[in-house]
């Protein structure tokens, strides 16, 4: 009991001391893993959202633009990127900024490049994402809560945390079920393995 009340004193701490990037930041900050499901502990959460904000601190000293345009998602240290920017230089900027994160044991980068995606486009990218949403709420088998997800040109990516083989090979196939879907590209990692410390292959 006495460890629960240190990691709460510490994250209270924590997001005192963390330099403010702005109010525009909030929704960014979060890592769309409820903490509620989350099968991490505790302090894990913690050091996530430690290096989560590190980042957004980074990049927010280069330009203020980038806390609209990245969002970027730590689990057990491995780091993702998603969002747009202008050119192929702020890509590689971001990602050189995420490896240079103290706390980050891998990057993967979906951010995409001058996305000239229509309005139409969007829309479907978004029918994808709804429907895919619905059927992992609907199965009973997964923990809907513990999974991220964005779809960008019928790519649907998938960020988050399987309980088991099973649950990751679950939320895969309903993936692939999602009619207009072009390509499925999961980031799924088992909760045994989040204690690995071994650097994960992008």
């Amino acid at each position: 009991m006495i460890r629960y009340f240190f990691y709460f004193f510490l994250l209270l701490f924590i997001n005192a001391c963390v330099p403010v990037v702005g109010v525009s930041t909030i929704g960014i900050i979060k890592t769309g893993v409820e903490v509620a499901d989350d099968p991490r502990s505790l302090g894990r959460i913690v050091d996530d959202s430690v290096i989560e904000k590190k980042f957004l601190y980074k990049i927010s000293k280069i330009d203020e633009k980038y806390l609209l345009k990245i969002k970027a998602n730590s689990i057990d240290g491995r780091f993702i990127l998603k969002g747009n920017v202008e050119t192929i230089d702020e890509k590689i900027k971001m990602t050189k900024i995420a490896w240079e994160t103290n706390g980050v044991r891998s990057v993967e980068n979906i951010i995409k490049v001058n996305d000239q995606s229509s309005l139409t486009d969007k829309a479907k990218d978004l029918l994808i994402t709804s429907q895919f949403k619905v059927a992992l709420i609907a199965h009973d088998e997964v923990k809907s809560n513990n999974f991220s997800f964005t779809t960008i040109n019928k790519n649907l990516y998938i960020f988050g945390i399987a309980r088991s083989e099973d649950e990751q090979k679950i939320v895969i196939n309903e993936a692939k079920a999602v009619q207009g879907i072009k390509e499925v590209i999961p980031s799924i990692f088992l909760k045994e393995d989040l204690a690995n410390n071994q650097r994960i292959a992008n």
